[in-house]
Protein backbone atom coordinates (compact mmCIF):
# COMPACT_ATOMS: atom_id res chain seq x y z
CA UNK A 1 0.00 0.00 0.00
CA UNK A 2 1.36 3.56 -0.89
CA UNK A 3 1.60 6.24 1.92
CA UNK A 4 -1.06 8.64 1.15
CA UNK A 5 -0.86 12.54 1.10
CA UNK A 6 -2.18 13.96 4.23
CA UNK A 7 -4.00 17.21 4.43
CA UNK A 8 -0.37 18.80 6.79
CA UNK A 9 1.63 21.63 6.93
CA UNK A 10 4.77 20.98 4.45
CA UNK A 11 7.20 21.03 6.93
CA UNK A 12 5.12 18.56 9.24
CA UNK A 13 6.16 14.56 8.22
CA UNK A 14 3.26 12.27 9.19
CA UNK A 15 4.44 9.85 11.19
CA UNK A 16 3.50 6.31 9.64
CA UNK A 17 2.75 4.44 12.76
CA UNK A 18 1.93 5.59 16.26
CA UNK A 19 4.48 6.14 19.07
CA UNK A 20 3.08 4.56 22.30
CA UNK A 21 5.51 6.14 24.39
CA UNK A 22 4.41 9.59 22.88
CA UNK A 23 1.60 9.94 21.99
CA UNK A 24 -1.95 9.97 22.94
CA UNK A 25 -3.95 6.98 21.89
CA UNK A 26 -6.70 8.26 22.24
CA UNK A 27 -6.57 10.76 19.87
CA UNK A 28 -4.68 8.99 17.19
CA UNK A 29 -7.31 6.16 17.25
CA UNK A 30 -10.24 8.43 16.87
CA UNK A 31 -8.93 11.20 14.97
CA UNK A 32 -6.51 10.14 12.44
CA UNK A 33 -7.18 6.85 10.73
CA UNK A 34 -4.03 6.69 8.53
CA UNK A 35 -5.36 2.89 6.63
CA UNK A 36 -6.67 4.33 3.76
CA UNK A 37 -5.68 4.02 -0.03
CA UNK A 38 -4.45 6.99 -1.74
CA UNK A 39 -7.08 7.34 -3.88
CA UNK A 40 -9.31 7.13 -0.64
CA UNK A 41 -11.23 3.94 -1.88
CA UNK A 42 -13.03 1.42 0.48
CA UNK A 43 -10.44 -0.14 3.37
CA UNK A 44 -9.94 -3.54 2.75
CA UNK A 45 -9.80 -5.98 5.92
CA UNK A 46 -6.29 -6.70 5.77
CA UNK A 47 -5.79 -2.51 5.22
CA UNK A 48 -7.82 -2.04 8.85
CA UNK A 49 -6.18 -5.38 10.53
CA UNK A 50 -2.53 -4.11 9.59
CA UNK A 51 -3.68 -0.86 11.09
CA UNK A 52 -4.76 -2.24 14.12
CA UNK A 53 -2.09 -3.88 14.60
CA UNK A 54 -0.23 -1.36 15.62
CA UNK A 55 -1.86 -0.58 18.97
CA UNK A 56 -0.79 -3.72 20.05
CA UNK A 57 1.35 -3.24 22.84
CA UNK A 58 2.22 -4.84 26.85
CA UNK A 59 2.23 -1.75 28.74
CA UNK A 60 0.61 1.15 28.05
CA UNK A 61 0.19 3.91 30.10
CA UNK A 62 2.86 5.66 32.90
CA UNK A 63 2.82 4.27 36.11
CA UNK A 64 3.85 7.21 37.87
CA UNK A 65 0.70 9.61 36.25
CA UNK A 66 -1.56 6.70 37.11
CA UNK A 67 -0.75 6.23 40.49
CA UNK A 68 -0.99 9.89 41.23
CA UNK A 69 -4.17 10.55 39.33
CA UNK A 70 -5.17 7.74 41.51
CA UNK A 71 -4.40 8.91 44.74
CA UNK A 72 -6.25 12.42 44.18
CA UNK A 73 -9.06 10.06 43.26
CA UNK A 74 -9.01 8.66 46.99
CA UNK A 75 -8.69 11.86 48.55
CA UNK A 76 -11.59 13.36 46.72
CA UNK A 77 -13.38 9.73 47.74
CA UNK A 78 -12.58 10.03 51.10
CA UNK A 79 -13.17 13.54 51.83
CA UNK A 80 -16.45 13.55 50.83
CA UNK A 81 -17.39 10.58 52.71
CA UNK A 82 -16.71 7.73 49.85
CA UNK A 83 -14.56 4.96 49.08
CA UNK A 84 -12.77 3.22 45.98
CA UNK A 85 -11.77 0.29 45.55
CA UNK A 86 -9.64 -1.62 42.96
CA UNK A 87 -10.18 -4.39 40.31
CA UNK A 88 -8.28 -6.22 38.30
CA UNK A 89 -9.59 -7.58 34.78
CA UNK A 90 -9.64 -11.43 34.41
CA UNK A 91 -10.97 -11.40 30.78
CA UNK A 92 -10.54 -9.18 27.67
CA UNK A 93 -12.58 -5.77 28.19
CA UNK A 94 -13.74 -3.46 25.50
CA UNK A 95 -16.38 -0.88 25.35
CA UNK A 96 -17.35 1.54 22.91
CA UNK A 97 -17.84 -0.74 20.33
CA UNK A 98 -20.42 0.92 18.62
CA UNK A 99 -18.50 4.56 18.47
CA UNK A 100 -18.80 5.54 14.85
CA UNK A 101 -15.29 4.93 13.05
CA UNK A 102 -13.39 3.37 10.01
CA UNK A 103 -12.82 0.56 11.51
CA UNK A 104 -16.34 -0.25 11.90
CA UNK A 105 -15.93 -0.82 15.65
CA UNK A 106 -14.67 2.05 17.64
CA UNK A 107 -13.07 2.30 21.54
CA UNK A 108 -13.51 4.57 24.63
CA UNK A 109 -10.97 6.33 25.44
CA UNK A 110 -10.10 8.40 27.93
CA UNK A 111 -9.58 12.42 27.32
CA UNK A 112 -6.95 13.07 29.04
CA UNK A 113 -5.06 9.45 30.19
CA UNK A 114 -5.12 8.00 26.62
CA UNK A 115 -6.11 4.64 28.01
CA UNK A 116 -9.34 2.48 28.17
CA UNK A 117 -12.15 3.25 30.88
CA UNK A 118 -15.23 2.61 32.23
CA UNK A 119 -17.62 5.93 32.50
CA UNK A 120 -19.11 6.09 35.97
CA UNK A 121 -22.73 5.95 33.65
CA UNK A 122 -21.38 2.49 32.87
CA UNK A 123 -20.59 1.76 36.72
CA UNK A 124 -24.23 3.23 37.80
CA UNK A 125 -25.69 0.46 35.41
CA UNK A 126 -23.86 -2.18 36.21
CA UNK A 127 -24.91 -1.70 40.01
CA UNK A 128 -28.83 -1.00 38.85
CA UNK A 129 -28.60 -4.20 36.77
CA UNK A 130 -27.62 -6.62 39.78
CA UNK A 131 -30.35 -4.70 41.65
CA UNK A 132 -33.11 -5.95 38.75
CA UNK A 133 -31.91 -9.58 38.45
CA UNK A 134 -30.36 -10.51 41.28
CA UNK A 135 -31.03 -8.52 44.56
CA UNK A 136 -31.56 -11.29 47.22
CA UNK A 137 -33.42 -8.89 49.98
CA UNK A 138 -36.06 -7.10 50.90
CA UNK A 139 -37.92 -4.35 49.53
CA UNK A 140 -36.37 -4.25 46.45
CA UNK A 141 -38.26 -1.50 44.73
CA UNK A 142 -37.54 0.80 48.03
CA UNK A 143 -33.77 0.06 47.08
CA UNK A 144 -33.88 0.59 43.64
CA UNK A 145 -35.61 4.41 44.49
CA UNK A 146 -33.58 4.53 47.06
CA UNK A 147 -30.13 4.25 44.99
CA UNK A 148 -31.25 5.84 41.74
CA UNK A 149 -34.19 7.45 42.26
CA UNK A 150 -36.64 5.95 40.57
CA UNK A 151 -38.22 2.34 40.51
CA UNK A 152 -37.89 1.60 36.70
CA UNK A 153 -35.61 2.82 34.19
CA UNK A 154 -38.44 4.93 32.56
CA UNK A 155 -40.13 6.44 35.37
CA UNK A 156 -39.50 10.05 35.66
CA UNK A 157 -37.01 10.71 39.19
CA UNK A 158 -38.91 12.79 42.05
CA UNK A 159 -34.89 13.06 43.34
CA UNK A 160 -31.20 11.92 42.88
CA UNK A 161 -30.19 8.53 44.05
CA UNK A 162 -28.58 8.65 46.86
CA UNK A 163 -24.66 7.83 45.02
CA UNK A 164 -22.66 9.30 42.97
CA UNK A 165 -20.80 7.01 40.81
CA UNK A 166 -16.99 8.31 39.78
CA UNK A 167 -15.58 6.89 36.05
CA UNK A 168 -13.55 3.62 36.81
CA UNK A 169 -9.96 4.88 35.87
CA UNK A 170 -6.64 2.90 35.28
CA UNK A 171 -4.34 2.61 38.09
CA UNK A 172 -1.49 0.85 36.10
CA UNK A 173 -0.83 0.52 32.67
CA UNK A 174 -2.34 -2.09 30.41
CA UNK A 175 -1.85 -4.10 27.52
CA UNK A 176 -3.94 -3.81 24.18
CA UNK A 177 -4.44 -6.66 21.97
CA UNK A 178 -6.40 -6.95 18.38
CA UNK A 179 -9.03 -9.32 18.58
CA UNK A 180 -11.35 -10.71 15.35
CA UNK A 181 -14.88 -11.10 15.28
CA UNK A 182 -16.40 -13.48 11.95
CA UNK A 183 -19.58 -12.89 11.31
CA UNK A 184 -21.17 -15.74 9.09
CA UNK A 185 -24.58 -13.93 8.55
CA UNK A 186 -25.00 -10.09 8.35
CA UNK A 187 -26.66 -9.55 5.75
CA UNK A 188 -29.60 -11.72 7.61
CA UNK A 189 -29.27 -9.30 10.67
CA UNK A 190 -28.58 -6.07 8.21
CA UNK A 191 -31.84 -6.81 5.70
CA UNK A 192 -33.42 -10.43 6.91
CA UNK A 193 -36.63 -8.88 8.10
CA UNK A 194 -36.76 -5.66 5.40
CA UNK A 195 -36.42 -7.32 2.23
CA UNK A 196 -38.24 -10.26 0.05
CA UNK A 197 -35.76 -13.26 1.45
CA UNK A 198 -33.35 -14.94 -1.17
CA UNK A 199 -30.16 -16.76 -0.55
CA UNK A 200 -27.85 -13.52 0.24
CA UNK A 201 -30.32 -12.28 3.17
CA UNK A 202 -31.37 -15.87 5.00
CA UNK A 203 -29.42 -17.42 7.59
CA UNK A 204 -27.72 -20.58 6.76
CA UNK A 205 -24.05 -22.20 6.23
CA UNK A 206 -23.44 -21.38 2.98
CA UNK A 207 -22.12 -17.52 4.25
CA UNK A 208 -18.49 -17.07 4.15
CA UNK A 209 -17.44 -15.69 7.35
CA UNK A 210 -16.12 -12.17 7.32
CA UNK A 211 -13.58 -10.99 9.97
CA UNK A 212 -13.89 -7.84 11.88
CA UNK A 213 -11.36 -6.68 13.66
CA UNK A 214 -11.49 -4.51 17.16
CA UNK A 215 -9.08 -3.29 19.86
CA UNK A 216 -9.04 -5.08 23.78
CA UNK A 217 -7.16 -4.35 27.10
CA UNK A 218 -5.94 -7.10 29.07
CA UNK A 219 -4.21 -6.59 32.34
CA UNK A 220 -6.61 -3.88 33.12
CA UNK A 221 -6.77 -1.98 36.49
CA UNK A 222 -9.67 0.02 37.22
CA UNK A 223 -10.54 2.30 40.35
CA UNK A 224 -14.22 2.54 41.32
CA UNK A 225 -14.86 5.32 43.74
CA UNK A 226 -18.79 5.88 44.86
CA UNK A 227 -19.63 8.96 46.68
CA UNK A 228 -22.75 9.44 49.43
CA UNK A 229 -24.13 12.64 48.15
CA UNK A 230 -24.43 15.22 50.72
CA UNK A 231 -26.27 15.05 54.10
CA UNK A 232 -28.13 11.65 53.03
CA UNK A 233 -27.57 9.18 55.91
CA UNK A 234 -29.01 6.39 54.07
CA UNK A 235 -26.33 6.54 51.78
CA UNK A 236 -23.34 5.62 54.44
CA UNK A 237 -25.49 3.12 55.38
CA UNK A 238 -26.06 1.49 52.51
CA UNK A 239 -22.71 1.90 50.50
CA UNK A 240 -21.57 -1.61 51.43
CA UNK A 241 -24.59 -3.17 50.00
CA UNK A 242 -23.45 -0.90 46.68
CA UNK A 243 -20.12 -2.07 47.30
CA UNK A 244 -21.56 -6.07 47.22
CA UNK A 245 -23.39 -5.24 44.18
CA UNK A 246 -20.96 -4.18 42.18
CA UNK A 247 -18.53 -6.63 43.17
CA UNK A 248 -21.08 -9.01 42.26
CA UNK A 249 -21.46 -7.66 38.68
CA UNK A 250 -17.70 -7.63 37.67
CA UNK A 251 -17.16 -11.58 38.86
CA UNK A 252 -20.69 -12.83 36.97
CA UNK A 253 -21.92 -10.28 34.38
CA UNK A 254 -18.90 -8.15 33.20
CA UNK A 255 -18.23 -4.51 32.56
CA UNK A 256 -18.33 -3.30 29.00
CA UNK A 257 -19.11 -4.81 25.49
CA UNK A 258 -19.42 -8.37 24.76
CA UNK A 259 -20.29 -9.46 28.23
CA UNK A 260 -21.91 -12.52 26.79
CA UNK A 261 -18.78 -13.82 25.21
CA UNK A 262 -17.17 -13.71 29.09
CA UNK A 263 -15.59 -9.81 28.41
CA UNK A 264 -15.47 -7.54 30.90
CA UNK A 265 -15.11 -9.79 34.07
CA UNK A 266 -13.14 -8.38 36.96
CA UNK A 267 -11.51 -9.28 40.55
CA UNK A 268 -11.18 -7.31 43.51
CA UNK A 269 -7.96 -6.34 44.61
CA UNK A 270 -8.55 -7.59 47.77
CA UNK A 271 -10.20 -10.68 46.97
CA UNK A 272 -6.54 -11.48 44.69
CA UNK A 273 -4.64 -10.61 47.80
CA UNK A 274 -6.85 -13.33 49.76
CA UNK A 275 -5.84 -15.81 47.46
CA UNK A 276 -2.27 -15.10 47.78
CA UNK A 277 -1.77 -14.39 51.13
CA UNK A 278 0.73 -16.03 53.06
CA UNK A 279 1.23 -15.87 57.15
CA UNK A 280 4.98 -14.54 58.41
CA UNK A 281 5.05 -15.38 61.71
CA UNK A 282 7.91 -13.59 63.76
CA UNK A 283 8.32 -11.44 61.13
CA UNK A 284 11.47 -8.25 61.71
CA UNK A 285 8.85 -4.75 61.61
CA UNK A 286 11.18 -1.75 60.39
CA UNK A 287 8.95 1.49 60.35
CA UNK A 288 9.89 4.72 58.32
CA UNK A 289 8.84 7.67 59.76
CA UNK A 290 10.36 9.32 56.34
CA UNK A 291 8.32 8.09 54.22
CA UNK A 292 5.35 6.35 56.31
CA UNK A 293 5.75 3.08 55.27
CA UNK A 294 6.10 -0.22 57.23
CA UNK A 295 8.14 -3.29 56.20
CA UNK A 296 8.48 -6.60 57.71
CA UNK A 297 11.03 -9.18 57.06
CA UNK A 298 11.48 -12.88 57.31
CA UNK A 299 13.56 -15.80 55.94
CA UNK A 300 15.34 -13.38 53.74
CA UNK A 301 12.32 -12.29 52.35
CA UNK A 302 10.60 -8.54 52.84
CA UNK A 303 7.08 -6.96 52.39
CA UNK A 304 5.94 -3.72 52.47
CA UNK A 305 2.76 -1.65 53.02
CA UNK A 306 3.48 2.33 51.55
CA UNK A 307 1.71 5.13 52.95
CA UNK A 308 -0.57 6.08 54.07
CA UNK A 309 -1.46 2.03 54.63
CA UNK A 310 2.04 1.62 56.72
CA UNK A 311 1.10 4.20 59.37
CA UNK A 312 -2.05 2.45 59.75
CA UNK A 313 -0.99 -1.37 60.28
CA UNK A 314 1.33 0.32 62.92
CA UNK A 315 -1.67 2.38 64.70
CA UNK A 316 -3.11 -1.55 64.84
CA UNK A 317 -0.88 -3.04 67.23
CA UNK A 318 -0.58 -2.35 70.86
CA UNK A 319 0.89 1.00 72.22
CA UNK A 320 4.16 -0.94 73.42
CA UNK A 321 4.44 -2.21 70.25
CA UNK A 322 4.54 0.50 67.91
CA UNK A 323 6.86 2.68 70.05
CA UNK A 324 9.41 -0.25 70.10
CA UNK A 325 9.21 -0.71 66.36
CA UNK A 326 9.34 3.33 65.82
CA UNK A 327 12.85 3.31 67.66
CA UNK A 328 14.07 0.33 65.95
CA UNK A 329 14.25 -2.36 68.90
CA UNK A 330 14.40 -6.20 68.17
CA UNK A 331 10.43 -7.27 67.90
CA UNK A 332 8.63 -9.52 66.31
CA UNK A 333 5.03 -9.99 64.89
CA UNK A 334 2.68 -12.18 62.51
CA UNK A 335 2.50 -10.66 59.14
CA UNK A 336 0.23 -11.08 56.43
CA UNK A 337 1.47 -10.95 52.73
CA UNK A 338 0.54 -11.18 49.35
CA UNK A 339 2.96 -10.70 46.14
CA UNK A 340 5.14 -8.45 47.87
CA UNK A 341 2.56 -6.41 49.83
CA UNK A 342 2.11 -6.03 53.66
CA UNK A 343 -1.61 -6.57 54.13
CA UNK A 344 -2.19 -6.68 57.88
CA UNK A 345 -0.18 -7.08 61.21
CA UNK A 346 -0.69 -8.59 64.66
CA UNK A 347 1.16 -9.22 67.76
CA UNK A 348 3.54 -12.68 67.50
Amino acid sequence: MTTPTYPLYQWHDAPPAPNLAHMHMGLWFERYFNGYEPNFTEVSQEGKSAWLRGFTTNALGRSGELKTKAERIRQLATSQGGQTRIYQSTSPFVTGLGNPHPQENGFTWHPTLGLPYLPGSAVKGLVRAVVETAWQGEDKAGVLQRWFGTEAKGDVPEHSGCFIFLDALPTAPCALVPEVMTPHMGKWYEKGGKTPPDKTNLPGDWHSPVPVGYLTARKLQLQFAILPRANLATAQQDIDGVWQALDYGLQWLGAGAKTAQGFGLMESEQSRQSKAEEKWEGARPKFSSANGSLTVEKSGKTAIALAPAGAALLQSLSADMQQKIKSNQFVKITAYVASGVLLRVEKA
